[in-house]
């Protein structure tokens, strides 16, 4: 669509939890940030205030979003207040609902439910697991979430304190990846990812950036 205002949007993914080093699915629990994570969420705030002060100077205030599960609510946190901006949550920025497979690792699952653990790791997007959401139906949550909210802040630069999967649903809309296609492509803790939506269609600008933590972290 000539013409049409564009949203910038930074993508954040949540800083670390312990259940991210233990490999335990975590879906709708609300599992907190470790202090690595907490870490993670100061570093992405300041180079989120830095940005701010460089590319969005004399004009709109950027907005932030967050998922109201608390490892996100906890990474807004430093966000917001380096930005000096009001947070909003949305549920619908949540991870995928794994039902009966949140709380277990991956090892526990392939090894006590097998044909269905095969069905997950091969992105069957109809695979249905009791409580929860196929990954199709998940898909479509995620795109109906950011068109609106991108559309809802047009002209804006809009910060989404997400997770995971949401990020890789992201992704696929933007290159036009199939979700079963297998992923080539990080979805780091913490991790910046740039989008921009005119009209009615994403596009990536830049894609995992986490320089602004490991850098720090090679320096100690």
């Amino acid at each position: 669509m000539t013409g049409a205002a564009v949203t910038e949007l930074v993508l954040v993914r949540h800083g670390e939890t312990a259940w991210n080093r233990d490999r335990r699915i975590q879906g709708h629990l609300d599992t907190p940030l470790n202090d690595e994570g907490l870490r993670q969420a100061r570093a992405a705030a300041r180079r989120l205030a830095a940005d701010a002060h460089r590319a969005w100077a004399g004009g709109a205030a950027p907005a932030l979003v967050a998922s109201d599960l608390q490892r996100c609510r906890q990474t807004a946190e430093p966000i917001a207040a380096a930005l000096d901006v009001e947070p909003s949550f949305d549920a619908r920025l949540r991870e995928r609902h794994f039902g009966v497979f949140q709380g277990r690792t991956h090892a526990e699952i392939l090894r006590d439910d097998a044909a269905r653990a095969a069905r997950w790791q091969a992105r069957d997007p109809d695979l249905e697991i009791e409580g929860g959401e196929s990954l199709r139906v998940f898909a479509r949550r995620v795109e109906d979430a950011l068109a609106s909210l991108a559309a809802a802040h047009s002209g804006r630069t809009l910060v989404i304190v997400t997770h995971g999967g949401v990020l890789d649903v992201a992704y696929r809309i933007a290159r036009g990846l199939a979700l079963e296609a297998p992923r080539d492509f990080e979805i780091a803790n913490a991790s910046l990812n740039r989008l921009r939506f005119e009209g009615d269609r994403f596009a990536i600008v830049a894609w995992g950036d986490v320089s602004h933590w490991r850098d720090a972290l090679d320096e100690l």
